[in-house]
Protein backbone atom coordinates (compact mmCIF):
# COMPACT_ATOMS: atom_id res chain seq x y z
CA UNK A 1 0.00 0.00 0.00
CA UNK A 2 1.25 3.53 -0.75
CA UNK A 3 2.48 5.50 2.21
CA UNK A 4 -0.06 8.30 2.72
CA UNK A 5 2.21 11.11 4.02
CA UNK A 6 4.94 10.35 1.46
CA UNK A 7 2.42 10.20 -1.40
CA UNK A 8 0.94 13.52 -0.30
CA UNK A 9 4.39 15.11 -0.14
CA UNK A 10 5.28 13.80 -3.59
CA UNK A 11 2.07 15.24 -5.00
CA UNK A 12 2.70 18.62 -3.36
CA UNK A 13 6.19 18.68 -4.87
CA UNK A 14 5.34 17.28 -8.29
CA UNK A 15 1.97 18.74 -9.21
CA UNK A 16 3.09 22.40 -9.32
CA UNK A 17 5.90 21.47 -11.72
CA UNK A 18 3.39 19.61 -13.89
CA UNK A 19 1.02 22.57 -13.81
CA UNK A 20 3.88 24.82 -14.93
CA UNK A 21 4.56 22.67 -18.00
CA UNK A 22 0.85 22.47 -18.76
CA UNK A 23 0.64 26.28 -18.68
CA UNK A 24 3.41 26.58 -21.25
CA UNK A 25 1.59 24.19 -23.56
CA UNK A 26 -1.79 25.85 -23.04
CA UNK A 27 -0.46 29.34 -23.71
CA UNK A 28 1.25 28.09 -26.88
CA UNK A 29 -2.09 26.77 -28.13
CA UNK A 30 -3.85 30.07 -27.46
CA UNK A 31 -1.07 32.14 -29.06
CA UNK A 32 -1.15 29.77 -32.04
CA UNK A 33 -4.62 31.11 -32.79
CA UNK A 34 -3.15 34.60 -33.13
CA UNK A 35 -0.28 33.25 -35.22
CA UNK A 36 -2.69 31.55 -37.62
CA UNK A 37 -4.58 34.79 -38.16
CA UNK A 38 -1.43 36.59 -39.37
CA UNK A 39 -1.04 34.58 -42.56
CA UNK A 40 0.81 31.60 -43.98
CA UNK A 41 4.20 33.35 -44.13
CA UNK A 42 4.05 34.09 -40.40
CA UNK A 43 2.93 30.54 -39.64
CA UNK A 44 5.85 29.11 -41.62
CA UNK A 45 8.32 31.53 -40.03
CA UNK A 46 7.01 30.78 -36.55
CA UNK A 47 7.43 27.03 -37.11
CA UNK A 48 11.05 27.58 -38.14
CA UNK A 49 11.70 29.89 -35.18
CA UNK A 50 10.23 27.33 -32.78
CA UNK A 51 12.58 24.68 -34.17
CA UNK A 52 15.57 26.88 -33.37
CA UNK A 53 13.95 27.91 -30.09
CA UNK A 54 13.63 24.27 -29.02
CA UNK A 55 17.34 23.76 -29.55
CA UNK A 56 18.27 27.01 -27.78
CA UNK A 57 16.02 26.19 -24.81
CA UNK A 58 17.46 22.74 -24.17
CA UNK A 59 20.59 23.91 -22.29
CA UNK A 60 18.46 26.17 -20.08
CA UNK A 61 16.14 23.32 -19.12
CA UNK A 62 19.18 21.14 -18.48
CA UNK A 63 20.74 23.68 -16.12
CA UNK A 64 17.38 24.02 -14.36
CA UNK A 65 17.23 20.26 -13.79
CA UNK A 66 20.85 20.23 -12.63
CA UNK A 67 20.09 23.04 -10.19
CA UNK A 68 17.15 21.13 -8.73
CA UNK A 69 19.18 17.94 -8.31
CA UNK A 70 22.25 19.66 -6.90
CA UNK A 71 20.35 21.79 -4.38
CA UNK A 72 18.17 18.89 -3.24
CA UNK A 73 21.12 16.59 -2.65
CA UNK A 74 23.15 19.16 -0.74
CA UNK A 75 20.23 20.26 1.41
CA UNK A 76 19.77 16.59 2.25
CA UNK A 77 23.43 16.49 3.25
CA UNK A 78 22.93 19.73 5.25
CA UNK A 79 25.61 21.50 3.20
CA UNK A 80 23.90 24.85 2.59
CA UNK A 81 27.35 26.37 1.95
CA UNK A 82 27.73 24.17 -1.13
CA UNK A 83 24.21 25.14 -2.23
CA UNK A 84 25.09 28.82 -2.43
CA UNK A 85 28.35 28.22 -4.29
CA UNK A 86 26.74 25.66 -6.58
CA UNK A 87 24.00 28.09 -7.61
CA UNK A 88 26.63 30.71 -8.44
CA UNK A 89 28.65 28.24 -10.53
CA UNK A 90 25.57 26.94 -12.33
CA UNK A 91 24.51 30.50 -13.07
CA UNK A 92 27.90 31.28 -14.60
CA UNK A 93 27.78 28.17 -16.78
CA UNK A 94 24.18 28.85 -17.83
CA UNK A 95 24.92 32.47 -18.75
CA UNK A 96 28.05 31.56 -20.70
CA UNK A 97 26.18 28.86 -22.61
CA UNK A 98 23.23 31.17 -23.28
CA UNK A 99 25.59 33.91 -24.41
CA UNK A 100 27.27 31.61 -26.93
CA UNK A 101 23.89 30.47 -28.26
CA UNK A 102 22.66 34.05 -28.57
CA UNK A 103 25.83 35.03 -30.45
CA UNK A 104 25.32 32.11 -32.86
CA UNK A 105 21.67 33.05 -33.40
CA UNK A 106 22.52 36.69 -34.10
CA UNK A 107 25.44 35.86 -36.37
CA UNK A 108 23.98 32.89 -38.24
CA UNK A 109 20.24 33.49 -37.91
CA UNK A 110 19.74 33.90 -41.65
CA UNK A 111 21.46 30.58 -42.32
CA UNK A 112 19.43 28.88 -39.59
CA UNK A 113 16.20 30.05 -41.17
CA UNK A 114 17.51 28.91 -44.54
CA UNK A 115 17.60 25.34 -43.24
CA UNK A 116 13.81 25.33 -43.11
CA UNK A 117 12.72 27.43 -46.07
CA UNK A 118 13.97 29.17 -49.19
CA UNK A 119 11.21 31.79 -49.20
CA UNK A 120 12.84 35.14 -48.51
CA UNK A 121 9.76 36.62 -46.83
CA UNK A 122 9.57 33.73 -44.39
CA UNK A 123 13.31 33.93 -43.70
CA UNK A 124 13.08 37.65 -42.95
CA UNK A 125 10.14 37.22 -40.60
CA UNK A 126 11.87 34.35 -38.83
CA UNK A 127 15.13 36.26 -38.57
CA UNK A 128 13.30 39.19 -37.00
CA UNK A 129 11.71 36.79 -34.52
CA UNK A 130 15.05 35.27 -33.55
CA UNK A 131 16.52 38.72 -32.96
CA UNK A 132 13.60 39.59 -30.69
CA UNK A 133 13.96 36.38 -28.70
CA UNK A 134 17.77 36.36 -28.46
CA UNK A 135 18.06 38.38 -25.23
CA UNK A 136 15.26 36.30 -23.76
CA UNK A 137 17.40 33.16 -23.74
CA UNK A 138 19.77 34.82 -21.29
CA UNK A 139 16.85 35.88 -19.08
CA UNK A 140 15.38 32.38 -19.29
CA UNK A 141 18.72 30.89 -18.22
CA UNK A 142 18.62 32.96 -15.02
CA UNK A 143 15.03 31.95 -14.33
CA UNK A 144 15.69 28.25 -14.85
CA UNK A 145 18.69 28.07 -12.52
CA UNK A 146 17.00 30.00 -9.70
CA UNK A 147 13.63 28.28 -10.07
CA UNK A 148 15.42 24.95 -10.20
CA UNK A 149 17.11 25.82 -6.91
CA UNK A 150 13.72 26.62 -5.38
CA UNK A 151 12.33 23.28 -6.48
CA UNK A 152 15.38 21.51 -5.09
CA UNK A 153 14.68 23.17 -1.75
CA UNK A 154 11.11 21.87 -1.87
CA UNK A 155 9.51 25.18 -2.88
CA UNK A 156 7.54 24.37 -6.02
CA UNK A 157 4.67 26.82 -5.54
CA UNK A 158 6.63 30.01 -6.22
CA UNK A 159 7.83 28.89 -9.69
CA UNK A 160 4.28 27.78 -10.49
CA UNK A 161 2.80 31.16 -9.57
CA UNK A 162 5.49 32.96 -11.53
CA UNK A 163 4.47 30.92 -14.58
CA UNK A 164 0.78 31.66 -14.01
CA UNK A 165 1.41 35.39 -13.72
CA UNK A 166 3.78 35.73 -16.67
CA UNK A 167 2.41 33.12 -19.08
CA UNK A 168 -1.34 33.48 -18.53
CA UNK A 169 -1.92 36.91 -17.01
CA UNK A 170 0.73 38.75 -19.07
CA UNK A 171 1.78 36.88 -22.24
CA UNK A 172 -1.64 36.06 -23.66
CA UNK A 173 -3.31 39.48 -23.39
CA UNK A 174 -0.07 41.25 -24.28
CA UNK A 175 0.36 39.30 -27.53
CA UNK A 176 -3.15 40.20 -28.67
CA UNK A 177 -2.77 43.81 -27.50
CA UNK A 178 0.49 44.30 -29.40
CA UNK A 179 -1.06 42.72 -32.49
CA UNK A 180 -3.97 45.15 -32.27
CA UNK A 181 -1.66 48.13 -31.82
CA UNK A 182 0.53 47.22 -34.80
CA UNK A 183 -2.21 46.76 -37.38
CA UNK A 184 -1.51 48.48 -40.66
CA UNK A 185 -2.34 48.13 -44.34
CA UNK A 186 0.40 45.54 -44.87
CA UNK A 187 -0.51 43.69 -41.67
CA UNK A 188 -4.26 44.07 -41.08
CA UNK A 189 -4.24 41.57 -38.20
CA UNK A 190 -1.07 42.95 -36.61
CA UNK A 191 2.64 42.62 -37.19
CA UNK A 192 4.37 39.29 -36.43
CA UNK A 193 6.73 41.08 -34.06
CA UNK A 194 3.81 41.12 -31.59
CA UNK A 195 4.29 37.38 -31.07
CA UNK A 196 7.99 37.61 -30.36
CA UNK A 197 7.95 40.86 -28.39
CA UNK A 198 5.31 39.50 -26.02
CA UNK A 199 7.42 36.38 -25.44
CA UNK A 200 10.55 38.44 -24.73
CA UNK A 201 8.69 40.67 -22.27
CA UNK A 202 7.32 37.58 -20.54
CA UNK A 203 10.79 36.07 -20.11
CA UNK A 204 12.24 39.33 -18.79
CA UNK A 205 9.37 39.73 -16.33
CA UNK A 206 9.71 36.13 -15.16
CA UNK A 207 13.43 36.66 -14.60
CA UNK A 208 12.79 39.81 -12.57
CA UNK A 209 10.20 38.18 -10.33
CA UNK A 210 12.35 35.07 -9.90
CA UNK A 211 15.42 37.07 -8.88
CA UNK A 212 13.37 39.05 -6.34
CA UNK A 213 11.81 35.88 -4.90
CA UNK A 214 15.20 34.22 -4.65
CA UNK A 215 16.90 37.18 -2.98
CA UNK A 216 14.08 37.64 -0.48
CA UNK A 217 14.58 34.00 0.48
CA UNK A 218 10.89 33.07 0.51
CA UNK A 219 11.84 29.57 -0.68
CA UNK A 220 13.98 29.04 2.42
CA UNK A 221 10.87 28.46 4.53
CA UNK A 222 10.87 24.91 3.19
CA UNK A 223 14.32 24.25 4.61
CA UNK A 224 14.97 22.66 8.01
CA UNK A 225 15.28 25.25 10.81
CA UNK A 226 19.06 25.05 11.02
CA UNK A 227 19.56 25.76 7.29
CA UNK A 228 17.41 28.85 6.85
CA UNK A 229 20.08 31.44 7.59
Amino acid sequence: MPDGPITRKLCLLGLPAGVTQALFSMSAIVVQGLTNSLGTAVIAANVAVMRVDGFAMMPNFTFGTASTTYVGQNIGAQRIDRVKQGIRDLMKLALITAGVLVACILLFGHHLMGLFTETEEVINIGLSGLRWLALGYIAFAVSQVLQGAMRGAGETMIPMWISIITTIAVRLPLAYLLAALTRCEAWPKGRPEALFASQLITWLLAMGITVIAHRKGAWRRRLPEGLRE
